[in-house]
């Protein structure tokens, strides 16, 4: 079982933008993860959520949804990403949450599957940034993960 403390700490050591910001795993069902990052470290000027800090919470979910798949399965990779994009739907006032989740089981164990084989994947991954129980944004990125 994974302990998302220990997961957020090192994550947080790992990538020091993690800490500054303030984002925390809250959550994690196998296919879904949640994390959460407070408004304080990442308003801007119009004391909202700064577009830069909403687009990188919602990296960091697509991020830690392959960490912990990776995790669980004991596979050492590194986790980059190649492509990103934000649509910012509505100003975010409140604190922040962003999910990422598995929609798809067999894209899931391809991806698997050609990280065995080749060594490297790819997978593309979308988050939703919810505040005020609505979603404000949404992320697409490309994760490349490889083996090392």
């Amino acid at each position: 079982m994974v302990n998302l403390s220990e997961v957020t700490t090192h994550l947080q050591n790992d990538i020091p933008i993690i800490r500054a910001m303030g984002i925390e795993l809250v959550a994690w069902d196998g296919l879904r993860v949640a994390v959460a990052a407070p408004l304080a470290p990442n308003q801007n000027h119009a004391d909202t959520a700064f577009g830069g800090s909403i687009a990188t919470v919602g990296i960091v979910a697509g991020y830690a949804l392959l960490y912990l798949i990776f995790l669980e399965r004991q596979i050492s990779t590194r986790i980059l990403i190649q492509k990103s994009a934000t649509d910012y739907l509505r100003p975010i006032d409140e604190d922040m949450t962003a999910t990422a989740t598995v929609t798809d089981a067999a894209m899931l164990e391809e991806f698997l599957e050609t990280m065995k084989r080749k060594r490297r994947a790819r997978m593309e991954i979308e988050s939703r940034i919810i505040c005020r129980n609505a979603t404000a944004a949404t992320h697409r990125g490309l994760f490349v993960a490889m083996v090392y």
